[in-house]
């Protein structure tokens, strides 16, 4: 008998959706749904909100990781992850024969971490255009690099008036992050 009204009440509820849904096609085949002047101001709001928090994401262009992507991600943290931030310019960028990664050349000028490294450093990461989702680096390029301990993550690179801001918050996070375990990606608790 329960089967049998659950059943039932199935039913009718799905016939009440059904002649519904036919009737809101009908009226908006007449008239479609008005979209007040409000509505284009939310929506326009919602994505200027957008755009804005993206352009304050730090600067980052290469790469979805850096101190800005993630709310609970603190500057000691996210040095502590980091195995490499240094500041210098593109010399090249070379295939290797792994897929989707490159073999980055840096003519160094500021070391932060490690503290010191060769003028010419070397790195092998992860190719930022392998998607197409963010341009390759050129040389000639002045950058700060971050790269992470995972070596599947992208670099994040800043580049132009954000290398002084985000030179300013490595420098501050330094000596909070000296001789912390990277034991949580970064996110407060290292």
């Amino acid at each position: 008998m329960v089967a049998s009204r659950v059943a039932c009440d199935w039913h009718r509820g799905r016939a009440h959706d059904e002649a519904l849904r036919e009737r809101l096609v009908s009226r908006w085949a007449r008239r479609p749904p008005d979209v007040s002047e409000e509505h284009w101001v939310i929506a326009g709001a919602a994505v200027a909100g957008l755009v804005f928090g993206i352009a304050l994401d730090g600067g980052s262009t290469d790469g979805p990781s850096g101190p800005a992507t993630e709310a609970k991600l603190s500057a000691e943290g996210w040095v502590a992850c980091s195995q490499v931030m240094a500041e210098g310019e593109v010399v090249s960028v070379e295939e290797v024969p792994e897929a989707g990664r490159v073999l980055l050349t840096v003519a160094v000028t500021d070391w932060f971490k490690p503290a010191t490294g060769e003028k010419e450093a070397r790195f092998d990461v992860v190719d930022p255009a392998k998607d197409g989702a963010y341009p390759r680096w050129k040389p000639g390029e002045h950058l700060l690099l971050v790269i992470d301990r995972d070596p599947t993550a992208y670099v994040t690179s800043y580049r132009g008036d954000d290398i002084a801001q985000v030179r300013r918050s490595i420098e501050r996070a330094l000596p909070g992050a000296a001789g912390r375990e990277c034991t949580d990606g970064g996110r407060g608790d290292v």
